[in-house]
């Protein structure tokens, strides 16, 4: 019998082990470029996230300067204006349909003449400007509701 054949370890195995402590002492020494980059990934995070505190300490100091109650007071009102334009548009929307219901009544749907659509009779004719348009109404038609007892309307970001 030899000398072998009563080993614990092979000589084998040692041998790959020692390459391999050397070659994690080496590593623990001179990383390589992927963990290299994995620090400074780390690093630039880490600075991003101490950006973010910071804009939000400068948030929450602007808080504590501004009045809460006027905050809240002046989106109520800008609120409010937006209910009231709200308001009359639907006025005007239910207005107008009332009123081309008595039309289309008073009319008969039957006499309507048919409308169809063609290329234009006239090449060079011009649409009449707005102001023109707005004398030309017909006076069945009522004026649009304007401010009732109300507080004058306000732009939504004024």
């Amino acid at each position: 019998m030899t000398q072998e054949d009563y080993e614990l370890l092979p000589q084998q195995v040692i041998a790959d082990l020692k390459y391999e402590v050397e070659a994690l002492k080496k590593k623990l020494t001179q990383p390589d470029a992927k963990a290299n980059e994995l620090i400074l990934e780390i690093e630039s995070m880490k600075d991003a996230v101490h950006e973010l505190n910071m804009v939000f300490e400068k948030a929450l100091q602007q808080m504590k300067e501004e009045d809460v109650s006027k905050t809240f007071q002046s989106l109520l009102e800008k609120l409010d204006t937006v209910v009231s334009q709200n308001e009359t548009i639907a006025k005007g929307m239910i207005a107008i349909s009332d009123r081309l219901d008595d039309f289309m009544n008073k009319q008969g749907r039957s006499s309507m003449p048919q409308v169809t659509m063609g290329p234009p009779s006239m090449p060079g004719r011009i649409a009449p400007r707005p102001e023109a348009a707005a004398m030309q109404m017909p006076s069945d038609f009522p004026p649009p509701p304007g401010p009732s007892g109300r507080k004058p309307r306000v732009g939504l970001f004024s």
